[in-house]
């Protein structure tokens, strides 16, 4: 049983649950671990991120006493960083996309956050970066931008801990971590400390069909809040990937049914995501034995989506979306050498 003297203490050090009957629903052999991140006080893996960005910016003098909290995200970044944010003592503004789910932005108030919008859904957050730019420019001095996309420390908060965490758990015998990329923090993190404990781990990133990014390089909208962003952020370090899988929206909707109904596990949509991964990974490469990946986050978090509900109706602006430069060098460097699993 956890204790802390401050609610940030109970950060970290969740649970691991083998996923039995979707092993025997889906016919694999490799066993599958999915690691129980709704158990974080805030109720996702992303409070650690935010607990580690958040107390090096302070402790470096980059995020000082009267300064704004200004983040962008699409909904579980958001609730972190104002949760953390908030209790330290800050003020905090998330940029977010208009169409993520009702309960993400009535959290982030709950928290004591403020909200802007931008148009569009889970492929538009380029719009959202372009809007906390241009805030920042107007407002010299007012904000920290801790920038979960590029910030070094994000990657380290797994590093130090959801790595280390797995390969106990696991009593070193993972051997595949399979995980969605929203700021490719998780993959980059877990991935380097499980390589650096045993370079024959396979670390394989997924992103949504529609949105096949990294393995077709082609940007399409889709409806798994928290992943497929429109670009490759510069914390997913492809270098340390084996492999990219794709799964479609439906089949991560599913499968997150599937996880409530047949393992008690109430997740959300990039939940059921990481899991069809895994499966897809369990069924290609059974000698595997082990695989983990993540339950980001819960199921509360999409009751008015397709996934629990009866969906909502989001507009997407009609734009182009060329990939930026960026995203199409680091595509092209890696892209030969990486095993696709559809």
């Amino acid at each position: 049983m956890r204790t802390g003297e401050d609610i940030l203490d109970l950060i970290g050090n969740t649970p691991l649950l083998r996923l039995r009957n979707i092993e025997k629903q889906h016919g694999v052999e490799a066993e599958i671990w999915a690691k129980l991140e709704f158990y974080n006080p805030s109720g996702s893996l992303k409070d650690r991120i935010y607990r580690e960005m958040i107390t090096r910016a302070i402790e470096r003098g980059d995020l000082r006493p009267g300064m704004e909290i200004l983040e962008v995200s699409t909904g579980n970044a958001g609730i972190a960083c104002t949760f953390v944010g908030t209790h330290l003592g800050y003020r905090v503004t998330i940029v977010m996309p208009e169409g993520m789910s009702e309960e993400r932005k009535q959290l982030i108030k709950a928290f004591g956050g403020n909200l802007v919008f931008t148009p569009g859904a889970e492929s538009d957050v380029d719009l959202s970066l372009r809007k906390a730019e241009e805030m920042m420019r107007q407002n010299p001095g007012k904000y920290w931008f801790p920038n979960q996309f590029t910030n070094p420390d994000n990657i380290q908060a797994h590093i130090k801990t959801t790595g280390p965490e797995i390969w106990e758990q696991t009593k070193g015998k993972v051997g595949a971590f399979v995980m969605s990329q929203g700021s490719g923090g998780t993959v980059s993190g877990v991935g380097k400390f499980l390589k650096e404990k045993n370079p024959s781990v396979k670390i394989y990133t997924v992103e949504p069909s529609e949105a096949p990014i990294i393995s077709e390089g082609k940007w399409g909208s889709h409806k798994i809040e928290g992943i497929g962003d429109g670009f490759i952020p510069r914390n997913l370090d492809l270098g340390i990937c084996d492999g990219v899988v794709t799964t479609t929206s439906d089949e991560s909707i599913a499968m997150a049914r599937q996880l409530a109904r047949l393992e008690g596990i109430f997740g959300g949509i990039s939940s059921g995501c990481n899991v069809a991964a895994a499966v897809k990974v369990a069924k290609k490469h059974p000698s595997l034995r082990k695989i983990v990946t993540l339950i980001c986050d819960s199921g509360n978090r999409y009751l008015s989506t397709e996934l629990y509900g009866e969906g909502k109706k989001t507009t997407v602006p009609e734009r182009e979306h060329p990939l930026d430069e960026y995203t199409k060098t680091i595509r092209e460097k890696h892209l030969p050498r990486l095993e696709i699993i559809r």
